[in-house]
């Protein structure tokens, strides 16, 4: 049998296929027929797990013959594909009841509902004789209208993770309007009651999805908005307690005054958060490095030691499956490219190289920008011991590697080390100049 997700046509053609009124089939369901047409006719968008599972059991205990005209239905669609001989009577009813009849059996419900209770002799006259009769049934619309399907849920919670690996795969600006269209899906199931688990779900997913917006705005320089989609972020887990995606989000903001060359705000942004002292997992082991690369901008030497140590021992012991390629986790390859650029700050050449040749030999392939960054890291270490040849050699590869986005980060490391070559000459440097005129020079496609 096939898996239904039961929406108001599913239900629509379970009633025709197994030729029941609407009151005959309110009976076999357990509600009443006001709520079959709630159902039927749209008002009611999504069903709680209680009316599934009752349609469930209804499916469940129906003939075969019942059950293979339902299937058929479904498999053609929501008008087509019903048998005429077998649904025909069922049609005429379902259009009566979309036109006068409709009325009538809400009606005769109301009326069979009011019988019922002065029979009971319950003593309950007036509002509260209508409050019994009708509370029941609304509670379960109000539950209906605001449940959703686990199905949909989990599909809102892979779009991210997969939208938060392939930022760093393919130009960022390219997912922005998937991302935003996802982002409004979500808000949208947000403004409806959901239950408290698939809230807290949601409210996660949205603020990771803020997350992946402020990435793709930095990355195209729009510093202003990358902010406030960030800030969106950390507010939304704020709000569930998720401390893991809040230090996440905490991570990306610093990027903005990283790149605005303000290390001293980067550290007034994660300075709090540190001294309370995460001491583990990926999240952590970022914010660490990012007050790592503050403190060798500063040139604070041992500083940058100390939370390169920090940033190693978070990571320590994390499961290879916790540390997930994109940017909601933190790699060993991170570290090493945020070792890269701080010993590069202090002047430490023979350290640049050998933590930006291990950073190169851990990263995927496929990233888009941070592996053309750590060339530039280890071409400027070159530089500095000499061997010009060999440094233009490589930022050359940084800008000419096919997997690299000319985006905001590499466009401003390619002009440092254009200026940092200013005073030489040869082959070597002439190739490069060629090459970074197309980069530094051309105007960017933003978003």
């Amino acid at each position: 049998m096939v898996e239904i997700d039961w929406t108001g046509e599913d239900v629509l053609a379970l009633r025709a296929a197994m030729k029941r009124s609407r009151y005959e089939f309110a009976r076999l369901v357990g509600v009443t027929p006001r709520t079959v047409i709630l159902w039927e006719n749209g008002r009611t968008t999504r069903m709680h797990a209680a009316s599934r599972r009752l349609l469930d059991r209804v499916l469940a205990e129906a003939d075969s013959v019942a059950i293979a005209r339902f299937e058929r239905a479904l498999e053609a669609g929501p008008t087509a594909g019903r048998d005429t001989e077998d649904t025909s009577a069922a049609l005429d009813r379902i259009q009566l009841g979309r036109d006068i009849g409709l009325d009538k059996e809400v009606e005769d419900d109301d009326v069979r509902r009011r019988l019922l209770l002065a029979c009971i002799g319950a003593g309950l006259v007036g509002q509260a004789a209508d409050l019994v009769a009708t509370e029941p049934e609304k509670m379960l619309a109000t539950l209906d209208a605001g449940s959703m399907s686990e199905r949909r849920l989990g599909f809102f919670e892979q779009s991210v993770e997969a939208l938060g690996t392939r930022v760093v795969q393919v130009p960022p600006h390219e997912l922005l309007h998937l991302t935003l269209d996802q982002f409004r899906a979500v808000r949208g199931c947000l403004a409806e009651r959901q239950s408290t688990h698939h809230q807290i779900r949601l409210v996660r997913t949205a603020g990771r999805l803020a997350n992946v917006v402020g990435e793709i705005l930095f990355n195209e320089g729009h510093f202003g908005q990358a902010r406030l989609w960030y800030t969106t972020a950390i507010h939304a887990a704020q709000d569930i307690g998720d401390r893991y995606s809040e230090d996440i989000a905490l991570a990306g903001l610093a990027y903005l005054p990283t790149y605005s060359d303000n290390p001293k705000e980067v550290l007034n942004l994660v300075g709090p958060r540190l001294e309370e002292n995460p001491g583990y997992g990926p999240a952590a082991a970022w914010l660490w490095g990012m007050a790592a690369r503050a403190h060798a901008s500063l040139g604070n030497s041992d500083s940058f030691t100390r939370c390169i140590a920090r940033s190693e021992q978070a990571l320590e012991n994390v499961p290879a499956e916790h540390l997930s390629i994109g940017i909601f986790s933190f790699r060993p390859e991170k570290l090493a490219f945020y070792q890269a650029i701080g010993y590069s700050r202090l002047g430490h050449t023979k350290e640049t190289a050998g933590a930006a040749a291990r950073a190169i030999s851990l990263y995927d392939p496929s990233e888009t920008m941070e592996p053309a960054l750590v060339r530039f890291e280890h071409a400027t270490a070159l530089l500095g011991s000499g061997e010009v040849d060999e440094a233009c050699a490589v930022a050359t590869d940084a800008i000419t590697n096919g997997h690299t986005y000319v985006g905001l980060t590499v466009t401003k490391r390619a002009k440092q080390f254009d200026t940092a070559v200013a005073t030489y000459q040869g082959r070597a440097v002439a190739d490069w100049r060629q090459q970074a005129r197309m980069v530094i020079d051309s105007p960017r496609t933003r978003a």
